[in-house]
């Protein structure tokens, strides 16, 4: 199928512009850059982001030390089931504790900086007596220090884990901090020396420097979703690197053509337990989602499609906004850019029909309708609703690879005989390319196992394609009223 990416460019140009975001965005197939976008402007000078804009990044921020640790695994200088205790035997809960851990976050060390050195804060009658956005200022000067692992030992030591390692996802800072010795302790080398050889001379990324460029972007967190506050980096010792669009794109190929790590390593990183984390990768509605964690946001974030040689970043200086719509919908810029984004190489080739459930109700209540639809179907959530009302009503997800596409709707009232298709969705960006017929089919298929001898289903008089859609799996016109039409199957002359 083939993509317009000018068309693709320009609704992210609007959606940045809706959101309010700044920085860069960009999606490579097949190891070319198909679309490369910079959108809205540095916070602290109102200049427009430019194509040469630089970003400041965390350089030992838990991802990257991912990669180091899976650099030294294919060395074979570790390995994920190394119990911790071979490499930091000073702490107290090490033999308990593995690389794996580590790297899945479920390692259960007691977080230093939230749950120690942030905690005991309040107890800071000064800090108290700051006004909301003061205190913020604060953590932010709190958090922008480089701490030892000697300080972080100290922190912890004599408390008890949080929970039996592997247990848990529960986040926490100290994991890093860990992670870091441990690979300085089998390399030989500080963090900061191994990353320059073994990944930004590696691949080439010649335009990034360690440390803060005058030239970067000042990174900016987010006040109750309202005001953007810059992070002072004047005088910090926290390892931070500069680097460009370009050098993200090849950090981002290194990373996804496997020439950082073995595809053995990234078969293992990327297999997701049922909370959809991996080793430092998470599942994000069927794709390998790599972030470079700082504070309260990540500034980039990578999306990898294996599946379609397919692969985009977008990177941001300061924290993105939500807006809410209705009272339960969050919208974030990621989210609705990667949902224009998905259904580019997505065509029903492992398509399945499941039952609506705890497991996919999110997915499902995102499903949107195109506007000039509205006026012929009702929108996923109503659609629910109204299911979830009535026991006579079922429910079912349409999904291809993990992500929803559609939702379907039956009444099925075996005393009265009565079988019914009251709802087919198929969210605007997945339509066209076959999933209609698919969920129509399978209904077919369902409602006549239930013991179905005729189908029934309405539609309005104007809305052409769904008429179409319904004759293509045998539906014929019964009735047709001044809005709209009473179409029927007959499965069984019985």
């Amino acid at each position: 199928m083939q993509t317009d990416y000018s068309k693709l460019s320009e609704k992210i140009l609007e959606l940045a512009e809706k959101f309010g975001e700044n920085g860069a965005f960009l999606i490579n197939h097949k190891g070319e850059t198909v679309l490369s976008t910079v959108y809205g402007k540095n916070l602290s000078t109102e200049e427009p982001i430019e194509k040469e804009s630089r970003y400041l990044l965390p350089l030992e921020c838990s991802s990257v030390l991912a990669l180091c640790a899976f650099i030294l695994i294919d060395e074979g200088k570790l390995r994920l089931s190394d119990k911790i205790s071979k490499f930091i035997p000073e702490f107290e809960h090490a033999d308990k504790i593995t690389v794996r851990h580590l790297l899945s976050g479920k390692s259960g060390i007691r977080d230093f900086y939230f749950g120690e050195i942030r905690r005991t804060l309040d107890d800071d009658e000064e800090y108290r007596g700051l006004s909301d956005i003061d205190r913020r200022k604060k953590d932010m000067e709190l958090y922008l220090r480089d701490y030892s692992f000697e300080t972080v030992l100290n922190s912890i030591k004599g408390k008890e884990l949080e929970h039996e390692p592997g247990t848990s996802g529960d986040f926490s800072a100290s994991n890093t901090v860990f992670l870091k010795e441990i690979i300085e302790r089998v390399s030989g080398l500080s963090a900061r020396e191994f990353i320059k050889l073994n990944i930004f001379e590696k691949l080439g990324i010649e335009n990034t420097e360690i440390g803060i460029s005058e030239k970067a972007l000042p990174l900016y967190a987010l006040f109750r979703n309202e005001e953007h506050i810059v992070f002072n980096t004047e005088n910090t010792d926290y390892p931070f690197f500069t680097t460009t669009v370009p050098d993200l794109e090849k950090l981002m190929l290194g990373i996804f053509e496997h020439r950082l790590f073995s595809e053995k390593i990234w078969k293992a990183a990327t297999k997701f337990d049922s909370d959809n984390m991996g080793l430092c990768f998470e599942n994000l509605n069927g794709y390998p989602v790599f972030y470079f964690d700082f504070e309260s946001f990540s500034p980039v974030i990578f999306y990898f499609d294996k599946k379609n040689d397919f692969c985009w970043f977008w990177a941001t200086p300061s924290c993105p906004k939500y807006i809410m719509e209705g009272d339960n919908k969050y919208l974030t810029f990621s989210k609705e850019t990667r949902m224009e984004i998905e259904p580019i190489f997505t065509l029903p080739e492992n398509t399945k029909m499941v039952p609506y459930g705890s497991k996919n109700w999110r997915q499902a209540t995102a499903l949107e309708i195109r506007p000039d639809q509205r006026e012929f179907v009702s929108g996923a959530l109503e659609t629910i609703a109204y299911a979830c009302a009535h026991k006579n009503h079922k429910l079912f997800v349409e999904t291809e690879g993990g992500k929803a596409v559609g939702l379907l709707e039956l009444s099925i009232d075996r005393k009265k005989g009565d079988y019914y298709i009251e709802t087919v969705i198929i969210d605007r960006r997945y339509q066209g390319r076959g999933f209609g017929k698919f969920m129509l089919r399978f209904a077919v298929d369902y409602l006549k196992k239930a013991g179905a001898k005729k189908l029934s289903i309405g539609v309005n008089r104007f809305n052409i394609p769904a008429q179409r859609l319904y004759k293509s799996v045998g539906f014929k016109e019964d009735c047709v009223y001044e809005e709209g039409i009473f179409m029927t199957q007959i499965l069984s002359e019985d």
